[in-house]
């Protein structure tokens, strides 16, 4: 190794050496700073989860800082899930402790508390959608590539994300591992098993869709419902899922199971009498106009009709029954929807007890609102494979629930009742679950629906201490903004039943519950009433109602009811389900009470559970026990708020619709009179939802504060309930205030309702009460929030364009909305619902007047009412105007209105003009009348210009044509129907493929042959494109192009051979390929010949000696010698078997020729049957012929000499069986030996064998009927071939189809079991007590009807004569009224009127006709007047003498029967009718008929406005009707006083100016004579400034008269006291600035006044910005207001003791004494205050103290306070002069707290750890080292520097000799040397 490169060694260690110096002195410096940041934090996994049931799942803790699996100290605080709380990593951390910088997906972020309601927005706007909140600063969002930068700018303060271990509820967990005691096992012992499923945001995770292991069965929104199977990993695949929020098992929902009302005071609101003596103006109520809906299992019989129960059937809205999943039904095997039949008889119990009227007890039981309607929602199902006992289940509730509540929301329902839940026997008590979220969501989206639901009835004594247990409230009524009702006890003393001794098991086993009566104490809650509170700490349940012995309908298609029978429809049942209904009812109440005698028509559910929450009575208990149930004072979880009380509700102080966000305050103030009741105070508002994944479930947060008279607070802090409230005993006479604050109001704002149980008013102590940024001062709608600014200012304004809506006061006559919602209209000047602005929505036309026009345009004249406007001129036909202004008709396309009888837009063509002007087909009109989808035809063709689907489109608009098959009206030169093709229309599209040739046009294979069959070459294969030729296959597929169809070609890849006769495979073309020799025989030899016969197959074809299939052929030919066996060679006996013995056929007597083949080939067979004689090797028993004389048979293997056989001699019929049968089968066994064999497995009767195998006398029964067949024989059958079994008359076995016994052959009714006798032979039986019995069984008769059959019916409709009333008219047969005309409406000539008897023939038959002209009365226009009838538009005038016959009229002068409007006896006139011919001039004024003059003024003089100049046409109708008025303005020239002047003609005051105010200078004050002219014209002017005393501020100040601002101060600048801001508003009074604003209200002009917002203050003489005010109290008052250098006032503070010790053991209470000196001359206020500290307790923080005038003066102040906690605090203290900003002097006091028992140290004792882990130490010991390192790096340093320039120079030289040496290798080494690049050393240098 060279020296130059230990140089270099040496030189990087002292680098490296360095190096680490720096760092070692940098960590120590840094670290004391940024100690928790050296490294990750530790892993800490603590949770609730219960890990062990959740890892047998396969679902265990990620253990990662992402999900917040750490010390929440090292972290941003934490988020409130419900198994744990979880660490939130600070967003500038999460990179480091998540390694990961951009983020996608589902993460909980969070911002500092409190939570800014616009932040959600603000996150929306960047692309983040956050959909749950998680207390109490965090949001579930879904982020898309945000980096943690981008979340920083965004407010975002940390990020964590859920583990898979917080997703899931305990109880699907235990279900999943195999307790099944929380369900149904009907659910969960399935293949697949149901999992709720809460998204994180709304779509499902992507591989989700391919998994086989899950089943998706519901999607929507952020809910699904899935299967999956419970073996699988699918559960732990899903709880791992992002998109994933939460998991949980489908619950089992059950119900939760008069006097009442009184106890709720019902009665009184159903009285007149008493709520007239509340208030003289409220009505009774009863539930009228309000809609109730009911879920439950079914209403009564389940149909409004006369089976319903009378207390419902005449106010049901509607009944609905909600059907299963298909997957629960298909779990239960039973039908998805039973419908609604109530077998269960809840619900029917539960909907009596909401609104049933009475009906059915006169009126004595009857629900709480007897008239409210009822919308049914049965969710009841039959569930078959269920258990016994609970088959009758509700698993027709939807699996999302807001489905439920969105069906009756829809449906008008302002109440909605649920008396059922699930309490998973106890596993899933209290908790929020995805049914309590979708209810809460429900309740949200429908806020003026109020949501009931029952509590549950699982109150238990576990302990046996007396008291009911807390924590067993089902759900979902653990949903925050559902109103839970709990039970309390009826009023029934007279029932003797106990809790002890209702229930078994007992529930209540010891005193004082035991013992108590159900129902005789309504100050006790029902023992059963399921308690709370919620799982997060909510008081459940809200309020409380009898549920005990409650009496109510009961459903007749039920059994008995549970409490007690009543009656048939009655009976008593119990339980929350109870209950609830009855609160539900009182909720009706209340909603019409308020709707109807409060005037507030939408109230919320806010409203009405805060009312009933104020209202409530604090029940005592039953138990004279204040901690044992209802004892507790409410709220509590017993009873909630208490009982309900309607009579307490009725005055409750109100109001709702009010808002607020995060960091806001609403308050209100109000007064209280001397010796009130106890006030309560409840706030209320619809939370919204919160996720099943938190610990708590409030989303926002609002507290309430109360101040009394006397100025103390009283401040409510809840971060649980959203149903809160405060309570006040004697409250003090005097005004209160109330304040409503947003604590934390992270998804806003948050609308609330507060409710006061004492009748008092709500001031609003804001300035803008509705907060709708109008202050209340310029706000016309004060209360009510509004956006309005034109017409109003802060009013609604629905459609945003500015102008408020109208409402009781103000209407659109004032300027209010006449579109409210229609942003773009407003004003409807002639009010016909046509808006003025022109470019608006639907813009008015014609603005002034009325018109009703919709089609041309909007708001104009259309006297035919068809849409189009009347054409006035202006707007003209070509405009668009109606073309046939006088027939209503609606023509669209070549002009408007006119007749248009196919309704396609063109109107019918009119030669005539008699709609209209002349119009043809040239002009445009329709050319194809009747058919609505064409009218024009450009070419003339006949074919309509509009495309298909139109009829028959002309696809050739422009040309003629005639094609019609493939398109129409298009060129077709061969005339059959295709059209020729061209370049937008090819074969491929239909065109003709043979253009010149009519019998061809399609060829679909494209091989040049047409597809049509009868055409010229058709193709015979015309889906196969083909080239062959042969006649009869043209155009088929020719593979091998012979001509030949492959179909027919043999060998179709073949050219030679397309022919082979037999089929062999080879070819008849000699000449071809292989040609056949034998062509007539199938073949198969390959190798002397081809084709020919070779039976054995070995490829030499057989000898043909005679030429038989071919030309001779034999062995000296090659033909094979064996042709049947190629094993085979010789035969030396000649027999035909060869003689080798292993070959085919081996001779078995090579040496004797026979002819056997069976038993062994080629021995003797001496029959010739093929078995071998038997010789002495070979005998019977090895197989020889046992009857070898017998060429039929050869063995009897049951030796009974029956050969064996069957188609032998004498075959053995049972070979193995030895028998004596002959008859039937040879040789089997006959048991009765009547010759024939007895049945058996292989032989049947039906076979031959013995049917009566006992009985010789019978053997055969061939139609199996059990008769035999021998007719000398036992019970011989009658019908022997004929299967039977009659038995009557001793006919057996014979065919009785009726089975009455006799046989059909005899059975003159075979088909009837009634009848067999028929004597009259007409087809009905004799026997009276059977089957249509013949009531004449003597005579032949066809009778059918009236229960007579048989007898004579002449007319034959099935009535006998005797009771046929028309015997001789068919079809009719019964006639009540004995006119001739039958009953039958079907019948001929039915009787129209059948009860009373009339002659009519003409319109209908029979009725009554008075005049006999065959027209009945009713159809008779003229009844009594045989030569009149008709009178088609029903006007009194028959239609011959009816001038207008359609049209109903009643005009009599000029015609008879036109409409006649007026009444004078003169027709309206129209198109054919007009005043030339008589019609009415005037037809809308009786009094006048005729206009001589034609001036619009009617001749008649004693008729209105009748003309007085009649023969001279005018148009004046002021002074005087219809004379001269030259210029126009009404006032005849003789009377006008402006004559020329159109705007005025009369000047009653003489001052020159017109009475018309809208005139040329019209007099505004027209009675009284004036001279203003400025303002208005001819008012008086007292100050002669030319404007009227009427506008003129200062009517006697010449100089002054507007006053713009109002202000006060006039706006000339001058005239006296002018204005000095005109157009600013300004109330300043002094200073120069006169009408200026004053802001604070001082009288200075803020401009000039130094202190513009502080009325104590306006001058600041020094100009130190302190005023020189220096009253007490004043803002910053100078007491030095000529000095800028001094102001503020000066004192000093002490305190002593300066330091306190005390022992927490001996107490922690202390004092201490402050003394404030002054050198002030004057006199001042100064006030101590004491800084607040969460360790320490001050009695009193503040104290005041009064300096008079004098010097050195000192006031003294003692100060007591209380320790909190352990340690050293310093305590602080300031004096401050009230209005000053800054404290004049600050003191401190040492306080040291400890404990003896623990640390005799005070607060001074000497500690070395307390040294080191001071900060100051560290850091201090670190700069010593710091400056240690550096001072040995500067020598370290120096010595480098004169190292570093000796290795220079060596480098230098090396590198010159480099160059002189160019050694490459050398140069890389010196380069690495160098440090030139990276290459690594050679192993050899280094």
């Amino acid at each position: 190794m060279s020296d130059r490169w230990q140089d270099t060694i040496m030189a990087a260690r002292q680098m490296r050496v360095s190096f680490f110096l720096v760092t070692i002195m940098l960590t120590q410096l840094i670290a004391p700073l940024a100690s928790s940041n050296s490294s990750q934090p530790g892993i800490i996994i603590d949770t609730d989860a219960e890990l062990d049931i959740l890892s047998q799942l396969g679902i265990n803790p990620t253990k990662s800082h992402a999900e917040g699996w750490y010390n929440a100290e090292e972290g941003a605080g934490t988020i409130g899930l419900l198994y744990r709380d979880a660490t939130v990593t600070p967003v500038e951390d999460w990179p480091e402790r998540a390694n990961e910088n951009v983020l996608s997906g589902y993460y909980v972020l969070t911002h500092t508390y409190p939570v800014p309601t616009e932040w959600e927005g603000e996150l929306n706007d960047a692309g983040i959608d956050c959909f749950s909140f998680l207390p109490v600063n965090g949001f579930h969002c879904e982020l898309n590539k945000h980096s943690t930068k981008q979340l920083d700018s965004l407010g975002v303060e940390g990020i964590v994300k859920l583990d898979p271990t917080d997703k899931m509820s305990r109880g699907l967990a235990r279900i999943l591992t195999g307790d099944l005691s929380s369900t149904s096992e009907l659910f969960y012992q399935q293949d697949m098993v149901p999992v709720n499923l809460l998204l994180s945001g709304k779509t499902l995770p992507e591989e989700i869709h391919s998994m086989n292991d899950i089943e998706i069965t519901y999607h929507v929104g952020r809910f699904a419902t899935v299967y999956v199977q419970p073996s699988s990993s699918a559960i732990s695949w899903l709880a791992n899922q992002n998109e994933i929020e939460w998991l949980e098992e489908e619950f089992w929902y059950t119900h939760t199971n008069d006097e009442a009302d009184a106890v709720l005071k019902a009665p009184d609101l159903w009285s007149q009498a008493i709520m007239s003596g509340i208030n003289s103006s409220w009505d009774y109520v009863d539930g009228t106009g309000i809609i109730v809906a009911v879920s439950d299992s079914g209403l009564d019989s389940g149909t409004n009709d006369s089976t319903m129960h009378p207390d419902f059937r005449d106010h049901i809205v509607d009944i609905v029954s909600l059907p299963m999943t298909p997957a629960r039904a298909t779990a239960c095997g039973s039908p998805a929807n039973d419908g609604a039949e109530d077998i269960n008889g809840h619900g029917t119990h539960v909907a009596g007890s909401v609104l049933g009227d009475g009906t059915d007890s006169s009126g004595s039981i009857k629900g709480m609102a007897p008239e409210a309607r009822l919308y049914f929602q049965s969710v009841g199902s039959w569930c078959a494979n269920n258990a016994v006992g609970e088959q009758d289940t509700l698993l027709g509730i939807p699996t999302n629930k807001t489905d439920l509540f969105r069906f009756a929301a829809e449906n008008g329902s302002r109440v909605h009742t649920n008396s059922w839940g699930s309490n998973c026997n106890g596993t899933c008590y209290s908790e929020y679950t995805i049914g309590s979220l979708q209810a809460d969501i429900a309740a949200r989206e429908y806020a003026n629906m109020t949501i009931l639901f029952s509590a549950g009835n699982s109150g238990t004594d576990a302990n046996s201490n007396g008291e009911v247990d807390f924590d067993s409230i089902g759900n979902p009524a653990t949903a925050k903004n559902v109103f839970t009702v709990g039970a309390s006890e009826n009023n029934r003393p007279s029932i003797n039943s106990q809790w002890g001794s209702m229930f078994s098991p007992n529930p209540f086993p010891a005193n004082p519950i035991k013992d108590d009566k159900a129902a005789d104490n309504i100050s006790g809650m029902s023992a059963f009433s399921s308690r709370g509170p919620v799982d997060d700490g909510r008081i459940k349940p809200d309020i409380a109602a009898p549920g005990s012995f409650i009496l109510s309908t009961k459903s007749r298609s039920a059994g008995a009811c549970g409490w007690g029978a009543h009656s048939t429809n009655y009976c008593y049942m119990g339980g929350t389900s109870m209950s609830t209904p009855l609160t539900a009812g009182a909720t009706a109440l209340l909603l019409e009470h308020l709707i109807d005698n409060r005037g507030h028509q939408d109230p919320s559910s806010a409203l009405v559970k805060a009312i009933f929450a104020t209202s409530a009575h604090d029940m005592m208990g039953q138990y004279n026990d204040v901690t044992n149930g209802a004892g507790e004072t409410a709220p509590n979880n017993h009873e909630g708020w208490g009982l309900v009380d309607l009579r307490n509700a009725l005055n409750a102080t109100f109001i709702e619709n009010e808002s607020i966000s995060t960091s806001g305050n609403r308050g209100w103030s109000f007064n209280i009179p001397n010796s009130a009741p106890d006030l309560n105070i409840v706030l209320s508002w619809t939370d919204p939802e919160s996720t099943t994944v938190a610990s708590t479930n409030l989303v926002n947060d609002l507290d309430l504060a109360v101040k009394d008279p006397s100025g103390t607070w009283t401040e409510l802090s809840n971060n649980l309930d959203n149903l809160r409230g405060l309570k006040f005993s004697n409250p003090a006479q005097g005004t209160w205030e109330v304040h409503v604050n947003g604590t934390n109001v992270p998804r806003g704002p948050q609308f609330f309702a507060l409710a006061l149980n004492q009748e008092t008013t709500l001031v609003n102590l804001t300035e803008d009460e509705d907060l709708d940024g109008i202050i209340d001062d310029d706000d016309d709608c004060v209360s009510t929030y509004g956006t309005s600014t034109v017409d109003r200012n802060g009013c609604p304004d629905s459609d945003g364009d500015g102008y408020s809506n109208p409402d009781g006061v103000w209407l659109v006559a004032n300027g209010a909305d006449a579109f409210p919602s229609e942003p773009t209209q407003w004003a409807d000047l002639d009010f016909d619902g046509y808006g003025d602005s022109g470019i608006g929505f639907q813009p008015d036309a014609c603005t002034s007047i009325l018109g009703n026009s919709t089609l041309d345009r909007f708001g104009c004249l259309d006297g035919d009412g068809d849409g189009y406007s009347n054409n006035d001129g202006v707007w003209l036909v070509s405009n668009g105007a109606d073309a046939c202004n006088t027939v209503k008709a609606f023509s669209s396309r070549d002009r408007n209105g006119c007749p248009d009888e196919d309704g396609d837009g063109s109107s019918d063509p009119d030669p005539t003009g008699i709609n209209g002007s002349v119009w043809t087909v040239a002009d445009g009109a329709d050319v194809f009348l009747g058919d609505s989808t064409q009218w024009a035809d450009s070419d003339g063709d006949g074919y309509g210009d509009e495309p298909e689907p139109a009829t028959q489109g002309d696809s050739c608009v422009a040309d003629p044509g005639t094609s019609f098959e493939d398109r129409f009206g298009c060129l077709d030169s061969d005339s059959d129907g295709y059209s020729d093709g061209d370049l937008t229309w090819t074969t491929a599209e239909g065109a003709d493929a043979f253009p010149s040739e009519p019998s061809q046009w399609a060829d679909q294979d494209g091989d040049g042959f047409g597809d049509n069959s009868t055409g010229v070459n058709a193709d015979n294969c015309p889906t196969t494109f083909g080239t062959s030729t042969e006649l009869g296959n043209l155009g088929c597929s020719d593979l091998d192009s012979d001509g030949f169809a492959d179909g027919d070609d043999a060998f179709p890849n073949d050219i030679t051979q397309w022919a082979d006769s037999d089929g062999d495979g080879f070819g008849d073309e000699p000449t071809g390929t292989n040609p056949d020799q034998c062509p007539t025989v199938a073949g198969t030899s390959v190798t002397d010949r081809f084709g020919c016969p070779d039976s054995d197959n070995d490829g030499t074809s057989d000898e043909d000696l005679l030429g038989t299939n071919g030309p001779i052929w034999t062995i000296a030919d090659g033909a094979d010698i064996l042709p049947t066996d190629a094993s085979q060679q010789a035969d030396s006996d000649l027999d035909g078997f060869g003689d080798n013995p292993s070959g085919t056929n081996g001779d078995a007597c090579p040496s004797v020729s026979g002819t056997s083949t069976a038993d062994r080939n080629g021995c003797l067979d001496t029959d010739g049957d093929g078995f071998s004689d038997a010789d002495g090797a070979w005998s019977i028993a090895q197989g020889a012929d046992a009857f070898p004389s017998d060429v039929t048979q050869w063995a009897d293997s049951d030796n009974d000499e029956f050969g064996d056989n069957l188609t032998g001699s004498n075959p053995d019929d049972c070979p193995m069986q030895s028998g004596n049968s002959t008859v039937d089968r040879i040789g089997c066994p006959d048991q009765d030996g009547d010759g024939i064999s007895d049945a058996d497995g292989l032989w049947n009767v039906s076979q031959g064998a013995d049917a009566f195998r006992y009985d010789k006398t019978q053997w055969a029964d061939q139609d199996g009927d059990g008769f035999g067949d021998n007719a000398s024989g036992n019970l011989p059958d009658a019908c022997p071939t004929e299967f039977g079994d009659s038995w009557q008359n001793n006919t057996f076995g014979c065919l009785d189809t009726d089975q009455d016994g006799w046989a059909d052959i005899q059975d003159k009714q075979p088909d009837d079991s009634t009848q067999w006798s028929d004597v009259d032979g007409d087809g009905f039986g004799d026997n009276l007590g059977g089957t249509t019995p013949d009531a004449c069984p003597g005579t032949v008769g066809n009778s059918t009807k009236g229960n007579r059959y048989g007898c004579v019916d002449s007319d034959g409709d099935g009535w006998d004569d005797t009771i046929d009333e028309l015997p001789a008219l068919k079809h009719q047969w019964l006639d009540q009224d004995a006119d001739g005309f039958g009953d039958n409406a079907t019948g001929p000539q039915p009787d129209a009127c059948p009860g009373v008897p009339g002659t009519s023939t003409i319109d209908r038959y029979g009725c009554v006709d008075s005049d006999g002209d065959g027209i009945s009365d009713d159809n008779d226009a003229f009844p009594a007047d045989p030569g009149r009838s008709s009178d088609v538009d029903g006007d009194g005038y028959d239609d011959l003498e009816d001038g207008c016959m359609l049209i109903a009229g009643n005009s009599t002068f000029d015609r008879f029967g036109c409409i006649d409007s007026d009444g004078d006896g003169y027709s309206d006139g129209d198109a054919q009718w007009n005043t030339s011919n008589g019609s009415d001039a005037f037809p809308f004024e009786e009094t006048q008929n005729a206009d001589q003059d034609n001036d619009g003024f009617g001749d008649n003089p004693s008729g209105v406005e009748a003309d007085d100049c009649p023969t001279t046409q005018g148009s004046s109708f002021r002074d005087s009707f219809g004379c001269a008025d030259e210029d126009n303005d009404g006032m005849s020239d003789l009377n006008d006083d402006f004559l020329g002047e159109s705007s005025q003609w009369t000047d009653s005051d003489s001052d020159g100016y017109g009475d018309e105010v809208n005139g040329t200078q019209g007099d505004f004050c027209p009675l009284e004579s004036g001279t203003s002219t400025n303002d208005v014209y001819g008012c008086v002017d007292t100050d002669s400034d030319g404007y009227s005393d009427l506008n003129d501020v200062w009517p006697n100040d010449a100089t002054q008269w507007y006053d713009d601002d109002m202000d006060g101060f006039g706006d000339e600048n001058s005239g006296t006291a002018p204005d000095q801001c005109p157009d600013e508003y300004g109330t300043a009074s002094l200073g120069t600035l006169q009408g200026c604003p004053d802001t604070d209200g001082d009288g200075y002009a803020d401009s000039e006044d130094a202190f513009p917002l502080h009325d104590s203050q306006y001058l600041d003489s020094d100009g130190d910005g302190w005023g020189d005010n220096e009253t007490s109290g004043a803002h910053k008052p100078d007491h030095w207001p000529s000095d800028p250098t001094r102001n503020a006032g000066e004192a000093t503070l002490e305190c002593l003791p300066e330091r306190i010790t005390i022992d927490s053991v001996t107490g922690a209470d202390f004092q201490f004494t402050c003394t404030v000196t002054t050198s002030m001359s004057d006199g001042f206020t100064a006030r101590i205050d004491w800084q607040s500290s969460t360790n320490v307790y001050a009695e009193t923080s503040s104290k005041l103290m009064v300096f008079n005038t004098g010097s050195d003066q000192f006031e003294q102040k003692i100060f007591t306070g209380q320790a909190l906690s352990e340690g050293s605090f310093t305590l602080v203290l300031t004096v401050t002069e009230p209005g000053a900003e800054i404290p004049m002097d600050t003191a401190s006091i040492r306080l040291n707290v400890y404990n003896s028992s623990v640390s005799s140290g005070g607060e001074d004792e000497f500690t070395w750890d307390t040294i080191l882990d001071s900060t100051i130490f560290q850091i201090s010991a670190a700069m010593i080292v710091f400056v240690f390192l550096f001072g040995m790096l500067i020598i370290r340093g120096k010595a480098r520097q004169i190292k570093d320039e000796e290795n220079r120079k060596v480098q230098a030289a090396q590198v010159l000799y480099n160059r002189m040496m160019s050694d490459q290798d050398v140069v890389q080494r010196r380069r690495v040397e160098l440090g030139y690049n990276a290459v690594p050393l050679p192993p050899e240098v280094k």
